[in-house]
């Protein structure tokens, strides 16, 4: 059982986060999150206002008339990801959070699923500052605030792409969407997100001449992960070593492929995969055997960070699927599927720690008649993301493979600037409060503070929160001494500009 009580301050920080945690808010689908903070923000006495695109804004004023806005923004969405074991309908089933000591070190997660502290501690933390304005235990003089909440972030970032501009009437803006403790956020990748639909041309499994039988291959226990923070984390790929193996197959044994599935998130990377496959009788042994033998190999190339990564070889007793790729597709599919990148492509110059340009094949899908990829490019450069884009649209070509495609959306990047005003006073303020400096940095990720400040360039922005880990994973976790650390940094930042005015 969570005891709220035990986890620290803001108390009402922990009743949200236990509360929203029950409110399904997956990308696409925020109409119950949104109405749960209307109303909150209603009960309270502010003013709300929805639009069109589904954001939602709630209005603070200044009790002053000498007054400046300052919008706190996050987003209402999240990656709604789970273990393929684990029995949980997003759609109406609470997280079952729990408490893990790491290092003497208290963290809150979810039981086989992701946690949504991206962005629900962004949710809280505009909801705490609701309710202590409202009990009069947080008093802002000149300071006005309009408490912004996004929709589709982690789907398309469609909410800040189509968001009311006159909702981003303000000279300051902060973010609660940067997941690291100590640091302030100033720029950030832009991305564009691709789909493409590959005909499969499939043709029924009674037209196999040969005595065959189904088998299904599962490759699971990944770590996962972010598909911009921990994309340079040497962690595996499961869509692209599953891919790696039928490849290998394909072209030492007869076999014909019904399925290919993997992933759940174009921001996220793969942890799972599997593929329905029927091989000839007699072979099953050997391929059994050649299978373990292509994974043992690779999972030399990852020791010390895939641990948990397994492969299971399962006879199929009874056909779920009534057809397979024709053998047209079928080695052309693979040939792609196999040489597709998918990971860092490029290093920063000047930050070898980060990815410069990315890609990752976040999902891929078998339907009836076609199989279904979806990308996210992410650069540092928009020539380089437009570049990388290219580059896999020349390889589908390349493969003479019947499909459609097209870019689903993008955003640009967030080009750093170190000069401003809410900077400068941010940083003083994490001097002052903790004896050390806060690391200013720029993330491998996507954040909508790239597109709101496309629509007031004038305004000054920087993005921080509290420390999470492993995020659009089931291993995503909450730092619980990191959220009392930044609530007093966001705070006192607010206060700071109130009194500043």
């Amino acid at each position: 059982m969570l005891k709220i009580k035990d986890l620290g301050q803001p108390e009402e920080f922990w009743d949200y986060f236990e509360r929203i945690s029950s409110i399904p808010r997956c990308s696409r689908y925020e109409e119950r999150i949104r109405s749960f903070i209307k109303d909150e923000a209603e009960k309270f006495g502010f003013e709300t206002l929805v639009d069109k695109a589904g954001n939602l804004a709630v209005f603070i004023p200044a009790k002053s008339s000498q007054k400046e806005k300052c919008i706190l923004q996050c987003h209402m969405d999240m990656v709604c990801e789970k273990n393929e074991a684990v029995i949980h309908d997003f759609s109406k089933d609470p997280l079952k959070l729990k408490i893990m000591d790491i290092d003497n070190e208290k963290w809150i997660t979810a039981d086989g699923t992701t946690l949504g502290a991206d962005n629900g501690t962004g949710i809280c933390y505009l909801l705490t500052i609701m309710k202590e304005i409202y009990k009069d235990t947080l008093k802002f003089s000149s300071l006005s605030l309009e408490l912004l909440f996004t929709v589709r972030e982690e789907y398309d970032m469609g909410g800040a792409k189509n968001i009311d501009k006159d909702l981003m009437d303000g000279k300051y803006l902060i973010n609660l969407d940067s997941g690291r403790d100590g640091m302030i956020t100033i720029g950030c990748t832009g991305g564009i997100g691709f789909i493409a639909k590959i005909k499969t041309k499939p043709i029924s499994v009674d037209q196999i001449d040969e005595k065959v039988k189904p088998i299904k291959i599962t490759l699971k226990g990944l770590i996962g992960g972010h598909s911009a923070g921990d994309i340079n984390r040497g962690r595996a790929h499961a869509i692209k070593l599953l891919c790696q193996i039928l490849w290998k197959l394909n072209n030492k044994f007869l076999i014909y492929i019904s399925s290919i599935n993997g992933g759940g998130a174009a921001n996220a990377i793969p942890r799972e995969a599997n593929a329905i496959l029927d091989i000839k009788e007699d072979q099953f042994s050997e391929i059994n055997s050649t299978i373990i033998q292509f994974f043992t190999e690779i999972k030399k190339n990852y020791e010390g960070i895939e641990e948990n990564m397994q492969i299971l070889i399962d006879v199929v007793e009874t056909h779920t699927e009534d057809t397979v790729f024709s053998d047209e597709v079928q080695p052309k599919l693979l040939n792609l599927l196999y040489v597709i990148p998918s990971g860092p492509i490029s290093i920063h110059p000047k930050v070898r720690a980060y990815a410069f340009t990315s890609t990752n094949l976040g999902i891929l899908k078998t339907k009836k008649d076609y199989i279904k990829l979806r990308m996210l490019h992410r650069s540092f450069s928009d020539y380089h993301n437009v570049n990388i884009c290219e580059k896999v649209i020349v390889l589908l070509e390349m493969s003479d493979l019947e499909m459609t495609k097209r870019i689903t959306g993008s955003y640009p990047p967030w080009t750093p600037n170190f000069n401003f005003r809410l900077l400068n006073l941010a940083k003083d303020t994490y001097k002052e409060l903790f004896n050390k400096e806060a690391r200013i940095i720029f993330i491998q990720g996507g954040l909508e503070s790239t597109l709101l400040i496309h629509l007031n360039p004038e305004i000054e922005a920087i993005a921080m929160g509290p420390t999470t880990k492993d995020v659009h994973s089931p291993n995503e976790r909450l730092h619980v001494k990191s959220v009392e650390k930044t609530w007093q940094f966001l705070a006192n930042i607010l206060k700071k500009l109130d009194s500043n005015i």
